[in-house]
């Protein structure tokens, strides 16, 4: 791959169109059509239209994509053009590094050089107004300007005997596999905005001192802090305390994000800033942070930042800080009759504080919640742990991770890790969801895998973050005897045990197993579904309503660039795609359930 700047403009481009394409394709904002030439020496490629174009009208009016790999295809072609088939699930990895849009019977053909090309013709089709498109065009701006940023200023690449969890948290080149915002760095105002160039892996926390009538507190949350009180640094180089600054009769000292501090002050009036830091590194979500101070006593924090990176500002709510020190006291009851022991270990989040305004919108910006560290609960037990997303990085090279770090140098290496992966991964994350109605968000960046620190073997995973958990209340509560307390509204009560079930597809199945399939280089001629499938149904019976759910012949597909256009970021919107369960190979895609024979 080309390591020049050119180069890494158009690698940052490609992946976010790359991105944006799969999803107007997959959410059905557009119709797209797979023009197969795979006979021939031509390529084979993809119209993208508005919806109902008849092929006769995609001269006029098309964005045309050069094609890599095959996507699933509807099973039978276009009427009247044998080689066209309707495209009905597409991936990134699929789209080629060519586009183009055709105008007026092809006498007008643009070269795609901008992701934003794309999205603008897009919101016309649908007749979307520019006040709802230009937001998404900043953010897919930022998304490849810090794409290009993050691909010359890589890191050293990681190593699985050697590396710290840090080191891996901060390694990831790219974002989210799908989602075309996967590197945006979109400030919100009161921010100032955020240029590339902005280290948001060290940094130096500082502080404000709340009234505590102003903020709801969960668990021991200043005992906690204890020390990170006492390590913090006049600005002025002055051997002043910090907790000197404050009332400890009135008022709690809330650590800050230093890029946050401006939305913070604008918001809450009755805030102090107090001129103290702490320095702290980040992990790959960039508002949780591991400062020095707390490193040897196992605590990460996690603060808002009022950016937006994917689908949200990265603000947390006061539903999350409510339920996190609950679900922590409940971890026993979660890890309850599981069959294979420590498969899982919960990072528990013991302590939290959120403003009390009354408004969600403005408590949300002043919150901190205080986490167990990974690294921390896993090192006595000699093992390192690595945010599983950076299994499926890949290097300047184009090799990923989890092939480079263990030599999967064979198919057969590689089928028996995603063997051993994924009966660790099921033994970890199914006995909660049978036994007790409780799903983990268990996707890429909140899933860390254990591994044995002297020679790598895979030992089982480490799980942290509630805030997207879903909990079925009447199973759980009935399974354990135990209560989990939410305030009203909360996103983390599944009102059914189909919402469970449709969390663990999505972060299990859509977002990690998917991904590390494809890494593993198994995906296009099946076998590392195959692999998948048998060991989900070895845990699952056919009886089980698990395996009813997850064996739907299509299945939810949560839409990342509607959400975007309807202004969404707690509640979700899905459209049904097939099942990638039931990928066969290449040629054949997916064969549905009814038609499944392995």
């Amino acid at each position: 791959m080309s390591r020049s700047p050119a180069g890494y403009a158009k690698r940052a481009l490609h992946a976010t169109v790359s991105r944006l394409l799969t999803c107007l394709a997959n959410e059905q904002i557009v119709d797209a059509y797979y023009v197969d030439h795979s006979s021939t020496d031509v390529s084979s490629y993809m119209f993208v239209v508005p919806h109902g174009s008849a092929p006769g009208a995609w001269a006029t009016c098309s964005i045309v994509s050069q094609i890599f790999h095959k996507p699933v295809l509807a099973k039978t072609p276009l009427e009247g053009c044998a080689n066209v088939y309707r495209v009905r699930l597409l991936d990134p990895e699929e789209v080629g590094t060519s586009q183009w849009i055709q105008q007026r019977d092809y006498a007008c053909v643009v070269p795609v050089t901008e992701a934003t090309q794309i999205m603008r013709l897009a919101g016309e089709w649908i007749s979307c107004k520019a006040a709802v498109i230009e937001p998404i065009c900043n953010e897919l701006t930022s998304s490849v300007e810090n794409q290009i940023y993050a691909y010359a200023h890589r890191k050293p690449d990681p190593n699985i005997l050697t590396s710290t969890a840090i080191e891996w948290e901060q390694s990831l080149a790219e974002g989210h596999a799908t989602h075309p915002m996967h590197r945006a760095r979109h400030s919100v105002f009161p921010l100032e905005p955020i240029s590339p160039e902005t280290d948001l892996f060290d940094l130096a926390l500082t502080f404000v001192a709340v009234p505590r009538s102003q903020l709801k507190i969960e668990g021991e949350l200043e005992s906690l802090l204890a020390t990170l009180y006492a390590s913090a640094t006049a600005d002025d180089g002055s051997s002043a305390h910090l907790l000197d600054s404050a009332d400890s009769e009135s008022e709690v000292v809330m650590p800050v994000h230093p890029l946050h501090m401006p939305a913070v002050l604008k918001l809450f009036a009755f805030v102090r800033h107090l001129p103290f830091t702490v320095p702290a590194q980040a992990q790959a979500s960039l508002r949780t942070v591991c400062p020095q101070a707390l490193t040897p006593l196992g605590y990460d924090i996690k603060l808002p930042l009022g950016i937006k990176t994917t689908s949200a500002l990265r603000t947390i709510s006061p539903w999350s800080a409510f339920v996190a020190p609950r679900v922590t006291e409940a971890i026993p009851a979660i890890l309850r009759d599981a069959p294979v022991e420590d498969a899982l270990l919960i990072a528990g989040e013991p302590a939290s504080a959120v403003s009390a305004d009354p408004d969600y919108d403005i408590a949300k910006y002043l919150t901190c919640v205080i986490r167990n560290d990974p690294e921390y609960i896993c090192r006595p037990r000699g093992e390192r742990v690595i945010m599983t997303a950076a299994l499926t990085n890949s290097n300047d090279d184009g090799v990923s991770t989890v092939v480079s770090q263990w030599s999967l140098d064979t198919a057969d290496k590689r089928r028996s890790f995603l063997h051993s992966y994924t009966e660790m991964l099921f033994d970890a994350f199914l006995p909660p969801i049978m036994n007790h109605g409780f799903a983990f968000e268990a996707h890429p960046q909140n899933c860390l895998l254990r591994i044995g620190a002297e020679a790598g073997d895979i030992r089982g995973f480490i799980i942290r973050d509630f805030g997207g958990i879903k909990v079925h209340l009447p199973t759980f509560t009935s399974s354990t005897g135990v209560d989990i307390p939410m305030l009203p509204n909360s996103t983390t009560e599944a009102q059914s045990m189909y919402e469970v079930y449709d969390l663990a597809y999505h972060t299990l199945v859509q977002c990690q197993l998917h991904r590390l399939v494809r890494a593993l280089q198994l995906h296009y001629h099946g076998n590392g579904w195959a692999i998948v499938r048998e060991s989900f149904e070895r845990r699952v019976p056919a009886s089980h309503p698990l395996r009813k759910a997850w064996y739907q012949e299509s299945f939810d597909l949560k839409c990342f660039i509607t959400m975007k256009l309807d202004g969404l970021y707690r509640d979700y919107i899905y459209r049904r795609v097939p099942n990638i369960l039931f990928y066969k190979n290449e040629g054949e895609g997916v064969v549905a359930c009814g038609e499944h024979v392995e």
